[in-house]
Order: C-alpha cells, then structure tokens, then sequence
C-alpha cells in the first residue's frame, strides 16, 4: 500500500497512446486516472478515437489527461 509520503516512482509516459489503453496502462502501474479534458483546434470539431496529448500528476496524486480527436469531423479524406 502506498502512502501519502511514500516514495513513488513517475507514471508512465502515456502520451500518443489511445485513451482506453492509456487509462489501462496507468491503472496496471497504479496511478489513478484524474481528470480527462479534450482539446481541439478552434473553429473545428475533431472526433475519436482520441489519443492522450498530455498528462500530468496533480496535487491529489491522479494523473490528468488532456486528450485529442484523430480526424475532422468533415475530413474528406
């Protein structure tokens, strides 16, 4: 068990890792999931799978997520 001042290692680097894994692989190393936020570029909408773009630990020990869509929601590709 870990405590408030136990000694922690850093989470693991999540960033490019689609969301679901993200969130799996912090989970399996014992980092609690914090919040997630979506990010995007102005005037365009983006839309999934989304990919981890950021992450930092907050003060109550969670690790936060800032996360992006892959494609346009009016790519013509």
């Amino acid at each position: 068990m870990r405590g408030r001042h136990a000694a922690r290692t850093d989470p693991p680097d999540v960033t490019g890792f689609p969301l679901e894994e993200a969130q799996r692989m912090l989970a399996a190393s014992g980092w609690p999931a914090g919040e997630i936020r979506e990010t995007k570029p102005p005037r365009r909408a983006l839309v999934g799978p989304h990919r981890v773009v950021r992450q930092r630990v907050g003060a109550d020990g969670r690790v936060a997520l800032i996360v992006c869509g892959e494609r346009s929601e009016d790519a013509r590709v």
